[in-house]
């Protein structure tokens, strides 16, 4: 193994400082790079919800794939913050399953199939979202999402260690994101206007919601078609069920179903923009692996 000099060890120490502990641009313009970042994210989806409809396959292949990659490049740098540490706490610095263990192939195919399926969910909910409303919310929790990301980092900084911050100030903002959001769509839910579906079978409000769906792509009409009857079925439950009637296990599960059907948007939406707001990172310093003794 070679042998580390102090220049080699100073260097590698300052790398990782800079690139994992900080977290910043070159530049001292972090804040309004990570929002630039973030307008071709809501130009995207934009876009989608105009044009999702009338889109080929291959164009929604295209756009689903880009979500997916911004969203892996979040979790990805998030992920790696989380291993280094472990192996920083856990192992010495001279074994070998440091670099073993560093992340490689299987993490990031564990990382791309949770980010495939959320990009998914985020695309067929941003085609079928119609209220001018929400929008504005998407928004808005873009600029809370990066001002309360650079607070906490800051406010964590004196604490925390370097190595772990980064990933300790997205999961706070993240989790503080998630419950605003998760608070207001359910507030906005609660006041919104549905389907009278009092008189309804089941069979018919899933019918009803089911057929008004259409778009160019059969693919994309089938998954659009899932989500409204995802829909029927949470208004089917919330007028049959959820004011008293019925039994406490299916007025539970209907209230599970609302719940969960909320949480996956947010969380898909969260992990998306964190992972747009985060390309404007300065890239993790790699894992080098001749230099003994190093720390990450």
């Amino acid at each position: 193994m070679a042998e580390v000099t102090k220049d080699q060890t100073t260097a590698v120490t300052t790398g990782v400082t800079t690139g994992v502990a900080t977290g910043r641009p070159a530049d001292h313009h972090a804040w309004l790079n990570s929002l630039l970042w973030l307008l071709p994210v809501m130009a995207l989806l934009l876009g989608l919800n105009i044009a999702g409809r009338d889109a080929t396959l291959p164009w929604l292949l295209l756009c689903w794939l880009l979500i997916s990659l911004v969203m892996l490049a979040g979790l990805w740098r998030r992920a790696l913050s989380r291993r280094r540490a472990f192996l920083s706490a856990y192992l010495h610095p001279g074994s070998r399953w440091r670099w073993r263990l560093r992340g490689g192939p299987v993490m990031a195919l564990r990382l791309w199939l949770q980010s495939a399926v959320l990009a998914l969910v985020l695309l067929v909910a941003v085609v079928r979202l119609q209220q001018d409303l929400l929008w504005w919310l998407l928004g808005a929790s873009l600029l809370v999402l990066v001002g309360l990301h650079r607070l906490l980092q800051r406010g964590l900084r004196p604490h925390i260690a370097p190595l772990y911050l980064p990933e300790l100030s997205w999961r706070l903002t993240l989790a503080a994101q998630f419950m605003l959001m998760f608070a207001a769509l359910a507030w906005l839910a609660l006041f919104g206007d549905y389907p009278d579906f009092s008189d309804a079978s089941l069979s018919q409000a899933l019918w009803h919601e089911m057929a008004r769906e259409r778009a160019a792509s059969p693919w994309l009409e089938a998954l659009l078609q899932v989500a409204a009857g995802k829909d029927a079925l949470v208004w089917w439950l919330g007028q049959q069920l959820l004011p008293g009637v019925g039994s406490p296990l299916l007025r539970l599960g209907a209230w599970l179903l609302l719940l969960a059907a909320e949480g996956l948007f947010v969380w898909a939406w969260l992990v998306f923009a964190a992972g747009a707001a985060s390309l404007s990172s300065a890239p993790l310093p790699a894992f080098p692996r001749d230099v003994a003794g190093w720390t990450p």
